[in-house]
């Protein structure tokens, strides 16, 4: 693929980025030979800068793993006002790259190779080297500050620099006819509880920046008022996203994580959470886990937008280099810390040195960029990246496995795991079960775990599941704040976990349980909180936190009460039918089509389906019901289907 690149322009090729002016260009002569690039190369990223000379001239910049320039990874054509240029590139590897001036005008072009490292690690705890150039405007809450010694622009690894678009739409009935619908016969609760959760998104989660000294890229995801300044939290932004990205077709929500790409360091560090200006705020502890990239995989399942993949590679890698640098101990396991997790009062983040829930989400990260690295034409990623993902998936195995108790867990310093530290005092969390989401578990793990999240009398408890089992000690009746409460994104993690597994039964089973305590909980009181007791449908924490809250309300009830998932890139919606009632949703967004799915009452579970849909284009529908799946094509217009 050829692509031009100028100051205005955004690249749109193969997940690479260009600096256009990050410097100011001078001329190159007419008699001067092709620009010859100086190369600055770690083991996943490099920068090939050049210098100006006369006269402006636009160059044709190709990048390859073979010496004689086939099957090119990089193949752009940049503006004049271009001379440096950034990508993502696989450690231990070779490339070779070939400059031409446009047009060439019999100017030779210039040529060479550069040679890629391998990832290092740097257990430092100097905090001035871990997160080097905190942003001017930064704040700082229960954290030394840091000074930094350079400045450093905006969004050094991605294409936006500066802030696009309009404001944050309010909730309205413009809006409100943008959202996919649910149609659910006799269920106006839960129904109600959707509508009410989009409101609540709109209106208090996603507004724009508002200071003239804004650092923002795009209008921002989190909370406007929270404490003095306003929060918008990697961690939870991902978790939201897994419910916005129903809402793609009302606005693009996923940019909210350009505000992340926005104020990531020169070394790849991404401070947790900003204000609600997108100044950084370093607060306790400022790294949250690498959830990026599976959140910009699980929006592109809906939005098919093949385009943005490509463009976010770049700060996705970077991010992925400084946890591998940065997160890993001298022995090269990873760790966390609870707050950084999220897991603020948790028992057990008092013992836990080595965190096996952050080696699983590096997994999970890895697993992402693979899949995405393969949609941006990346090949030499993509074989990194499945690499890096066994080998984690080989030190979970090995390293985390605690057989006496069948279930993954932390470790203390000295190496001891931390579920029965003392005989008969347990420690159990939800994050032992990442490596399902982070499909790392082997068949004994899938079996331990699955066994857990089965057990009433540890997780599986009336609400959902609970943050720290019920035999574990410090489990409280109202299970606050991390002691046994029920919180959103634990139940994302389950979920996805059991669904990726093909636990499917399990995985509703547990979805509508806690959409049910969700419904109930609002039922006494209109809003929507940061947990749930584990035992009783009643709400702690902050109200209208919609938030991930949204996940019970809006993705739990369109994908497991009503059975729908979207796979945009495969152009396929699947369908698990078990209900008997009238249901179905309309206006389902998939890539730029939308869908009326609706099944018409049935008179028991095993009488046929009919299906009525109503599409603006193609594609594949799956029916999974009565344990048979079926395929059918779906062509724009009405169609009507029996099951």
């Amino acid at each position: 693929m050829k692509v031009e690149i100028s100051r205005r322009a955004t690249l749109k090729g193969l997940g690479l980025t260009s600096l256009a002016g990050f410097g100011t260009a001078t001329a190159y002569a007419a008699t001067a030979p092709a620009a010859e690039p100086q190369v600055n190369a770690d083991a996943l990223s490099a920068i090939l800068t050049w210098d100006a000379s006369n006269t402006p001239a636009p160059y044709r910049l190709e990048i390859s793993i073979n010496a004689d320039m086939s099957a090119a990874l990089v193949d752009v054509t940049l503006a004049e006002d271009v001379y440096a240029y950034r990508l993502p590139v696989a450690p231990g590897t070779a490339y070779f790259w070939r400059m031409t001036r446009v047009p060439q005008a019999g100017t030779p072009p210039t040529h060479g190779r550069f040679d890629t490292g391998r990832p290092t690690l740097d257990d430092t705890t100097d905090d001035a080297v871990r997160y080097r150039n905190p942003r001017a405007g930064a704040r700082w809450y229960g954290e030394t500050v840091v000074q930094f010694a350079a400045t450093e622009p905006l969004s050094p690894w991605f294409d936006q620099k500066a802030y696009q678009g309009t404001p944050a739409p309010r909730f309205d009935e413009t809006i409100r006819k943008s959202l996919p619908s649910p149609v659910l016969e006799g269920e106006d609760a839960l129904v109600d509880l959707y509508w009410y959760a989009w409101k609540t998104f709109f209106d208090v989660w996603f507004f724009a920046p508002s200071a003239p000294d804004h650092q923002a890229v795009a209008n921002l995801i989190g909370f406007k008022h929270w404490g003095p300044w306003g929060s918008c939290m990697i961690w939870d932004t991902c978790f939201m996203l897994h419910f916005a990205r129903y809402g793609h077709a009302a606005y693009p929500f996923i940019t909210g994580l350009d505000n992340c790409y926005a104020r990531q360091h020169e070394n790849g560090f991404i401070c947790r959470e900003s204000d609600a200006q997108n100044h950084e705020v370093y607060s306790t502890y400022p790294v949250n886990p690498p959830v990026l990239a599976w959140a910009e995989w699980e929006y592109f399942q809906v939005s098919g937008d093949r385009d943005r993949l490509c463009r976010v590679l770049m700060p996705l890698v970077k991010h992925y280099a400084w946890w591998m640098t940065y997160q890993r101990r001298k022995n090269g396991l990873y760790w966390n810390t609870g707050m950084g997790e999220g897991m603020d009062d948790s028992p057990r983040n008092a013992l836990a040195y080595y965190t096996m829930s952050a080696a699983a989400e590096q997994a999970l990260a890895a697993l992402a960029l693979a899949r995405i690295a393969h949609v941006a034409g990346r090949d030499d990623l993509t074989a990194f990246f499945e690499a890096e993902h066994k080998a984690l998936g080989d030190l979970i195995n090995t390293q985390f496995w605690d057989a006496p108790h069948r279930i993954y867990n932390d470790r203390t310093q000295d190496g001891r795991f931390i579920t029965e530290l003392q005989p008969g005092v347990l420690c159990k969390h939800a994050f032992i079960f990442w490596p399902l989401m982070a499909e790392v578990a082997n068949e004994e793990g899938k079996r331990g775990l699955i066994a857990e999240l089965s057990n009433p009398k540890t997780f599986n408890r009336s609400s959902g599941i609970a943050s720290l089992s019920a035999d574990s000690a410090g489990f409280t009746e109202d299970g606050q704040y991390w002691k046994g409460s029920v919180w959103p994104p634990v139940q994302c993690i389950v979920q996805e976990g059991l669904r990726v597994q093909d636990q499917w039964p399990l995985a509703r089973a547990l979805a509508e349980k806690y959409l049910r305590a969700v419904s109930e909980a609002f039922a006494q009181k209109p809003t929507i909180t940061e947990n749930l007791a584990p035992d009783r449908p009643q709400g702690y924490g902050a109200t209208e936190f919609v938030g991930w809250g949204g996940i019970g309300p809006v993705s739990n009830l369109i994908e497991y009460v009503l059975g729908f998932q979207v796979r945009a890139p495969e152009g396929l919606i699947e369908w698990r039918i078990e209900r008997t009632d009238r249901h179905g949703i309309e206006n389902l967004s998939m890539g730029p089509h939308r869908f009326d799915l609706i099944c018409a009452r049935r008179e028991s579970a095993v009488s046929p389906c009919s299906i009525e849909v109503q599409a603006s284009g193609a594609c594949t529908l799956k029916v999974v019901v009565r344990g048979t799946t079926t395929t059918h094509p779906i062509s724009p217009g009405r169609n009507r289907i029996v099951v």
